[in-house]
């Protein structure tokens, strides 16, 4: 609220090391409970690539700064977000329509609780529904599909249900392995 820069030290899982510099904090944003930063730092190299996303649990110390900063005014954290499912973000994967069929009990808690806004029913019938969103269909949704099991299957586009059906072959691969 105040746009001052803050210090933090951070620790990365991606490098299993910890760095301290300056970031720019734009919003904050609650996924899986769990709390994430929207931040910019401000080291020039860094700076040019935009906002990253930091979970507030990795953040080991944090000191606010005197020195304050000029919010960009044409951000937003819903344009920043657009899309997305959970909090991971970038134009690797466009935002498209995903077409899903749910076995009719695990339908129920889907029309219940959302899985995106964007979530529209097409079709149902005592075995299954078909929802579809318009998101982008990227890790944390496929981790969300592949956390319904056998309840969760993916019609459409054909690009993601291979996806899927590779990730749930490597998981037979290594049960079968032992059987």
């Amino acid at each position: 609220k105040e746009n001052r820069v803050l210090n933090i030290t951070y620790h990365s899982y991606w490098k299993n090391e910890e760095n301290n510099f300056d970031v720019q904090p734009y919003c904050i944003k609650l996924f899986r409970q769990r709390w994430y930063m929207v931040a910019r730092s401000t080291y020039p190299s860094y700076y040019e690539k935009g906002p990253h996303i930091y979970a507030l649990d990795r953040i080991n110390s944090l000191q606010a700064k005197d020195e304050t900063f000029e919010m960009s005014k044409d951000w937003s954290a819903d344009e920043f977000f657009e899309g997305c499912f959970g909090v991971i973000v970038g134009d690797v994967i466009k935002t498209e329509i995903v077409k899903l069929k749910v076995s009719a009990g695990q339908a129920n808690y889907i029309r219940d609780l959302k899985m995106h806004e964007s979530q529209e029913e097409i079709e149902r019938n005592e075995e299954y529904s078909i929802f579809t969103y318009h998101l982008r269909p990227s890790f944390d949704f496929q981790q969300e599909i592949l956390w319904n099991g056998e309840d969760m299957e993916v019609l459409e586009p054909i690009w993601l249900r291979k996806e899927i059906a590779g990730k749930i072959k490597k998981m037979w691969d290594k049960y079968s392995a032992s059987l």
